[in-house]
């Protein structure tokens, strides 16, 4: 399961974000997060290309998030405020940065126009200090996000309370076992 966002522009300076929920080794779910910056503009059809990157290191960066930068990411969502965070991995130093922003657009009121402002964030991955990864997210995508999210940490939980299951029911003694030791005795063990 994923989202993907994708904001290509004229200057060529957007970004491709893919959230997508997979397992870790120990089936656990997890969320990645793949990113890629884009490679050109086509201003005849006002589109943006990613492909192009797709090959280079230096364009694109791969994340897993654990269960607790994604409350993290969740709570800011809700309460407007900055979520941080620092991976490091290799010799990549990646900060993570979910920020507040008010987004200016302008409305029909009637026969005339109206700025309003929006309540938006912004999403971006520093490696290294200076491959930079960053994309705007409207109100109605943060919604799905964070709907998204929450159906992870679902997922999460769903799967240790089996596993927790699992083990417990691995340990229980047998039937068998428990008649036994009924029948062994009314003697106290000392």
């Amino acid at each position: 399961m994923s989202i993907s966002l994708y904001k290509p522009n004229s200057k060529n300076t957007g970004c491709a974000f893919n959230f997508s929920i997979g397992n870790n080794r120990n089936k656990e779910p997890v969320v990645y997060v793949n990113a890629i910056q884009q490679f050109s503009w086509d201003d005849n059809k006002k589109t943006g290309n990613f492909s192009g990157n797709a090959s280079d290191p230096d364009k694109k960066i791969n994340l897993k998030f654990t269960e607790f930068e994604i409350g993290g990411v969740i709570s800011a969502f809700k309460n407007r405020n900055e979520f941080s965070s620092f991976h490091a991995f290799e010799e990549n130093k990646t900060s993570i940065k979910c920020v507040p922003w008010d987004k200016k657009t302008k409305v029909k009121d009637g026969d005339n126009d109206k700025w309003i402002t929006l309540p938006a964030f912004g999403i971006t991955f520093t490696r290294n200090g200076s491959q930079v990864f960053r994309i705007p997210i409207e109100p109605g995508e943060v919604e799905n996000l964070i709907e998204f999210f929450k159906f992870y940490l679902k997922s999460l939980y769903k799967h240790r309370k089996i596993e927790e299951a699992k083990k417990m029911e691995k340990y229980k003694p047998s039937k068998q076992t428990q008649k036994e030791s009924s029948a062994e005795g009314d003697d106290a063990p000392f």
